[in-house]
């Protein structure tokens, strides 16, 4: 019998001996077995999940990464960091996890649903859809995995298949508040922006810490309410977890819109401090760069992106704006082309485009793209005049007076006149198809508009408003067939429902102006108001707001929020310079109206109350009265009938000595109907016609 403490010869022992010698020397499996601490790795990996129970996700990454280097080849803790890792977005991480734990020899089965996730997060949809359909997946995993397909689905524009994957995912859980937070994205990408927060609410209902859930509530308030109203839900969620990177984001990006810099650049640094490689960290930054003027340090910033952002039209209009004004025009361009492609409808995208476009010298590509577009109704002044002057540019001035003329005159066509492409038959049988389906529906019931045809605009318009009581373009759309067919007080109703779903611009624009014909005025002005209350950045609030101020005779007001706008927009405006000039004039201002007034007729001298401002602040400037004459004969013969300009003309005519053509001029303004200063005119004719 052998002794235990003697050793063992012969061919057996010495086969083990050498390969445990070479186990050794290679690192292989057998001193890989002996570093495995699985009762440490699963400790650790316990205390893990008692902190992803509680929501703190960093402090169960830092015990799982400690499960890890006690057990480097424990597949399980590989994909439990990677769940983690999905929870904080670090998708690319997720993957990293996922990837090393199918080396190890995990199941493919229970992998694909967070690999599926993982690759979603980091914009690869299809391939997200790929891994789904290769195999099957755990039961504790269907909701989840029929989640992430749903969400797949909705970035690659599949409804249908999205609803189908939602409606599959809540049979295996009716109570999963983040999928209730899906559904509700779903439904607002859908257009069913009531839907949308009815969604949420049950999301925040079955759990009150859902943070995606509190910030989509922030985000939904924020396009219904306005900004700051929606900074309680965000802060709300900052609260549960101070360091969630898409919360900070959206919270950042809100104080930005609101004003508050200085807080919108904590909130940004703080974004990078935890994610130094997150792009949107990195262009919040840059979108306070451009506003400060600061262009080189913005598309610094812009370049540390990486170009995640890339196809987010937001950074396209940024990245744009930045380039254009470091004088790189050719790559300005690229921008706002990506930009005008993506949202055709977009009228800031097509100015920004034109802009940028003839700046660079491409008139001919200019006239290609706009021409058209300029030809019909709804065109704004500053595309009509850059047309106008690529026209000019390539020797056809004749053909460039016709639209300087219609860019010096304010716009009247229907508020909701857009071109479709597309035959009229075409459209006509898409909404026939398919008649509660906005997408079919929408651009036939425009044509119909545009035409003049409400009668069957109404027949295709009602059945699409009825179905989606919680859309609020399909109200709207219903409200401007209503509106545009004289019936202001028909469309009121359905442009209150969409501002009760969403109070967005468009709708504060037409609620406004039906609330102003059928004689609300004081609500009208109210709604202004509150509007660019919730959203003081929003410079066509400001601009309607301004309208309201002036038309009412309040000139404090109007200067207030006409100057705001001209600290935003710049000299380029005539039209505001034009209304500034008016109110400074009324408060008493008269000098500082007087230079609003030149540099309204300086940028456009062919526009008739830019010309007819000129000329009124003119008069009575000592040594000016001829000056003034001229400036408002001018803007007579384009406006003759405007009876408001005869008065003032009648004004200069006195001052410069001519009484018999002030005295002509005071009895057309009063024959050619009301307008504010009527009883002045009156009086002043009767002094000049007693004297």
């Amino acid at each position: 019998m052998t002794s235990r403490a003697e050793p063992r010869s012969g061919p057996g022992r010495r086969l083990t001996l050498a390969l445990v010698a070479c186990a050794l020397m290679l690192g292989g499996p057998a001193t890989r077995l002996q570093a495995e601490d699985l009762g440490a790795a699963r400790q650790a990996m316990a205390r893990a999940e008692e902190y992803r129970a509680r929501g703190d996700n960093r402090a169960a990454r830092i015990e799982l990464m400690n499960a890890i280097k006690a057990a480097p080849r424990l597949p399980a803790a590989r994909i439990a960091q990677a769940r983690v890792f999905l929870s904080l977005f670090d998708a690319a991480g997720a993957e990293a996890e996922l990837g090393r734990a199918i080396e190890l020899g995990a199941d493919r089965d229970i992998v694909r649903a967070p690999m599926a996730e993982a690759l979603l997060l980091q914009g690869r949809a299809d391939a997200a859809l790929a891994w789904l359909s290769e195999g099957p997946v755990p039961a504790g995993d269907a909701g989840f995995a029929a989640r992430t397909s749903g969400r797949a689905h909705l970035a690659l524009g599949n409804m249908d298949a999205a609803r189908a994957s939602f409606d599959r995912a809540l049979q295996f859980a009716p109570d999963d508040s983040m999928l209730w937070t899906d559904i509700a994205r779903f439904r607002v990408a859908s257009g069913d922006q009531a839907g949308g927060v009815e969604a949420a609410d049950h999301a925040v209902k079955l759990n009150g810490g859902n943070v995606r859930a509190l910030q989509l509530r922030g985000e939904l308030v924020r396009s219904q309410y306005g900004l700051a109203a929606s900074l309680p839900w965000f802060e709300r969620a900052l609260s549960i977890d101070p360091n969630d990177v898409s919360v900070l984001g959206e919270y950042a990006a809100t104080l930005g819109d609101m004003g508050r810099m200085r807080d919108m650049l904590a909130a940004a640094r703080q974004i990078v401090a935890l994610q130094p490689d997150n792009p949107r960290g990195y262009f919040l930054q840059a979108v306070l760069a451009a506003r400060a003027g600061k262009y080189s340090l913005a598309r610094n910033l812009i370049q540390k992106t990486g170009g995640a952002l890339e196809r987010v039209p937001a950074v396209m209009q940024v990245e744009g704006v930045v380039e254009f004004q470091l004088g790189n025009y050719r790559q300005a361009i690229d921008r706002f082309e990506k930009l005008a492609d993506a949202q055709p409808y977009n009228r800031r995208a097509s100015e920004l485009l034109a802009r940028a476009l003839y700046a660079e010298g491409e008139h001919e590509t200019l006239l290609a793209r706009f021409r058209g577009v300029s030809n019909q109704g709804g065109t704004s002044a500053y595309l009509l005049t850059l047309v106008a002057r690529s026209l000019e540019a390539i020797g056809e001035g004749a053909q460039a007076t016709d639209y300087l003329a219609r860019a010096a005159e304010p716009d009247t066509a229907p508020m909701v006149r857009l071109a479709e492409a597309d035959e009229p038959w075409m459209l006509a049988d898409a909404a026939r198809a398919a008649p509660r389906d906005a997408r079919a529906v929408i651009p036939y019931v425009r044509m119909l508009v545009a035409n003049g045809d409400f009668v069957q605009a109404a027949e295709f318009a009602e059945p699409l408003a009825e179905a989606n009581p919680g859309v609020p373009d399909a109200q709207m759309l219903l409200g401007d067939v209503r509106f545009a067919a004289g019936n202001a007080a028909a469309a009121l109703p359905l442009y209150r429902r969409a501002a009760e779903i969403r109070l967005s611009e468009p709708v504060v624009r037409r609620l406004s102006l039906a609330l102003r014909e059928t004689g609300r005025a004081d609500e009208a002005d109210a709604l202004l108001v509150r509007f660019v209350g919730y959203s003081p950045a929003n410079t066509g609030g400001l601009r309607l707001l301004a309208n309201a101020y002036i038309d009412r005779g309040n000139w404090p007001g109007a200067i207030m929020t006409l100057g705001a706008l001209h600290a935003r927009l710049g000299n380029n405006q005539p039209l505001l310079l034009a209304d500034l000039a008016l109110a400074r004039l009324r408060s008493g201002d008269e000098a500082t109206a007087a230079h609003d007034a030149r540099l309204a007729y300086r940028v456009q001298p062919a526009n008739t109350l830019a010309t007819h401002m000129r000329g009124l602040t003119l008069t009575g400037q000592g040594g000016q009265a001829m000056v003034a004459v001229e400036m408002l004969e001018k803007a007579g013969a384009k406006n003759p009938r405007n009876p408001w300009l005869r008065y003032h003309l009648a004004q200069a005519y006195a001052e410069a000595g001519k009484t018999a053509q002030a005295v002509g001029a005071l009895r057309a303004s009063l024959a050619l109907g009301a307008f504010p200063e009527r009883p002045q005119a009156a009086a002043m004719l009767r002094e000049l016609q007693d004297g």
